[in-house]
């Protein structure tokens, strides 16, 4: 939405590039309660995988953390988790290399789902191909835009995949009930921007269909693979079986992908006809969604039209429990951005940016309206 240029860069050349806090609703404290609070600060790690790996440390069930979002694995976080009948006594033994949790407290409050106002970035943008005072000058235009006119809330490229982006593909068959062709989506189709080792094997298992020997050749870094792959040398034409082997909570961010993919069409498409929607809200299809007046409803038939697919489709007939009902969100988010130029190597090529944003809301996206570069920088 800006017109200024773009400034280029990377981000997350380093972990401690990306840092991400969490604003949490205040919970009273307690003397008594069933359930431990803490801060999980983790680096390098995917917000489920750290709560494995506790889990498994003090001997429990991963279902008795919770929390109230998913924070980014390549990046440094810091979330509030909720524990059920866990003592803090045995959490503050927890050492894990890239994990830290402190700030311990009882509640009778789990922790779900959005219970959270929103996050603080901190993000150091490196190698920006202006310096000096021309990088000042657009950093300050740029920024002056997004404080008057706001940004387009977009789901983020995190939400499809950057090396790999096909979580919404992956989603789109969950949804019309083609599992064999989630899986395949899934575990074949290889990207060229995937490393080798993986595109070989994944044009193994395309071309062959083995699974017994494909778990062979598949790297042990793609383990949510593996594990259908071990699945489906046991039977291999039960793909929901394999599927459902996957965490449940992976499985149905793949079906929110191909939400959030239709959701960037509908608010793309109403930008190029409408002026004035800064204050208003983009459904998030789902099965209880139903038409929106006027010209958005227009929008919506035509792309759901083009999908070959209907609200009633996110009732998943072969997988009940990744159904999902829809929402509503904002088109536009208001930032205050603020910026710091840094020297790196004797060049003003490095920004520091600051910003919060609401619960939901990519950082990534405010990001590219600075950066306006390839995704894969980001």
């Amino acid at each position: 939405m800006t017109v200024s240029a773009g400034v280029g860069g990377k981000l997350r050349v380093r972990v401690e590039d990306f840092i991400v806090d969490e604003i949490a609703f205040p919970i009273p404290p307690r003397i008594e309660g069933e359930y431990t609070h803490f801060t999980l600060e983790k680096r390098n790690w995917e917000t489920a995988g750290a709560i494995r790996a506790i889990a498994a440390s003090i001997g429990v069930s991963t279902k008795r953390f919770s929390y109230a979002a998913i924070k980014d694995k390549r990046a440094l976080t810091t979330q509030r988790v909720s524990a059920w009948r866990i003592l803090e006594e045995r959490l503050s033994r927890v050492r894990i290399d890239g994990i830290r949790v402190y700030d311990f407290g009882r509640s009778d409050f789990r922790l779900n789902t959005g219970n959270l106002k929103g996050n603080r970035f901190r993000i150091l943008i490196r190698e920006c191909n202006v310096a000096g005072e021309d990088l000042v000058s657009v950093l300050r235009g740029t920024s002056a835009q997004i404080e008057t006119q706001g940004v387009p809330n977009y789901f983020g490229y995190q939400r499809f995949g950057t090396i790999r982006p096909n979580s919404h593909i992956v989603g789109r068959e969950l949804v019309k009930g083609n599992l064999e062709e989630a899986v395949l989506q899934y575990l074949g189709r290889p990207f060229a921007t995937e490393p080798e080792d993986s595109r070989e094997a994944r044009q193994f298992l395309d071309a062959t269909r083995d699974y017994q020997n494909a778990l062979s050749i598949y790297p042990k870094r793609l383990t949510y693979e593996r594990i259908l792959i071990a699945a489906l040398t046991k039977n291999p034409s039960d793909y929901a079986g394999a599927l459902r082997r996957l965490p449940r909570g992976l499985r149905r961010l793949l079906v929110h992908a191909y939400q959030a993919y239709i959701f960037n069409r509908i608010l793309s498409k109403t930008l190029e006809t409408e002026s004035e929607i800064t204050s208003a809200f983009i459904p998030v299809i789902g099965y209880r969604s139903t038409s929106s007046d006027n010209s958005l409803g227009e929008v919506e038939k035509a792309i759901l039209d083009e999908e070959g697919i209907s609200f009633r489709d996110f009732w998943i007939n072969s997988m009940p429990e990744l159904s999902s009902e829809g929402n509503k969100r904002q088109a536009f988010i208001q930032v205050r951005p603020k910026f710091q130029v840094e020297d790196e190597l004797g060049k003003s090529s490095q920004v520091l940016v600051d910003f919060i944003l609401p619960t939901g809301s990519y950082a990534t996206v405010v990001l590219r309206e600075f950066m306006k570069c390839d995704p894969l920088n980001y």
